[in-house]
């Protein structure tokens, strides 16, 4: 059994990892904004843990270190120790030119996924430090790999820098009992994008599907995937990687002759 932080893991791909967690024998503690939303979390998530297994939850605001503090703190007591923590919870706003961005959203990009992430891993560093172990996870995305893509500017420009400040973690940690990974999820349906989706006109909303029809997967696809490779890894450095370019092809080639839907079963009205 192994004990899990999963900042932003009341909604979306952190509470499938939750889930997945839970259904392999470990503890996790959810965190989110609001309390209603992790109890509700916990209550489904729960439901699928293996015995022993138990979810615990905390309001956690990556940006604020006496929250991430206070998050470590509730993780050591409910469990004993903190042997997973993984950066999740970050803002996307994609589908948009840097003048389209409001101040607010480019805000909110920069705190959550760049100081939000840097922040939360000073303090499960320090804490895993005075543990002796532990395995920090940070979340990649789309620009972490340098490539330019068309709408991503504010959110593929947070993502390089996660990636650049996950190398350096892992140069400054190499020494230690500490590891630090990546984890690439891919492109996931999860409530934000189907949020984002709906607030485009339809011309634009019709441009942003098709791309995602071909790249997305329901968090229900991914996590189980990601939270073995999580499980099984050892090594300090790894990039968890979803969608690899044998995908890439094997999708190609299967939409030759049958279109993927997977925003099918939502209502985009």
């Amino acid at each position: 059994m192994v004990n899990v932080v999963i900042t932003g893991s009341s909604k979306g791909i952190g509470k499938g990892y939750a889930r997945e967690f839970l259904m392999r024998g470990h503890n996790v503690l959810v965190t989110g904004r609001s309390q209603e939303g992790i109890d509700q979390a916990i209550a489904d998530v729960q439901k699928d843990a293996s015995e022993g297994a138990r979810a615990a939850g905390h309001i956690c605001i990556v940006s604020d270190m006496d929250s991430l503090q206070s998050t470590w703190d509730k993780a050591v007591a409910e469990f004993g120790s903190v042997d997973i923590w993984i950066n999740n919870a970050g803002r996307a706003r994609t589908g948009v030119t840097l003048l389209e961005l409001t101040p607010d959203e480019i805000n909110e990009m920069i705190d959550s996924n760049v100081i939000g992430t840097m922040k939360a891993s000073q303090i499960a560093l320090k804490g895993m430090k005075a543990q002796g172990h532990g395995f920090i996870y940070n979340t990649l995305g789309a620009g972490a790999d340098g490539r330019v893509l068309p709408g991503m500017i504010g959110y593929g420009t947070t993502k390089r820098a996660v990636n650049y400040f996950s190398t350096s973690l892992k140069n400054e940690t190499k020494d230690t009992d500490i590891k630090v990974g990546t984890i690439s999820p891919g492109t996931n349906i999860t409530e934000g994008m189907i949020r984002e989706v709906k607030s485009l006109p339809p011309e634009q909303r019709d441009k942003m599907i098709k791309p995602l029809n071909f790249l997305g997967d329901h968090v229900s696809t991914t996590t189980p995937w990601i939270v073995d490779q999580i499980l099984a890894n050892t090594e300090t450095g790894k990039n968890i990687k979803w969608m690899t370019t044998g995908k890439l092809l094997g999708r190609a080639v299967t939409g030759l002759f049958k279109k993927r839907d997977v925003f099918g079963e939502y209502d985009l009205a």
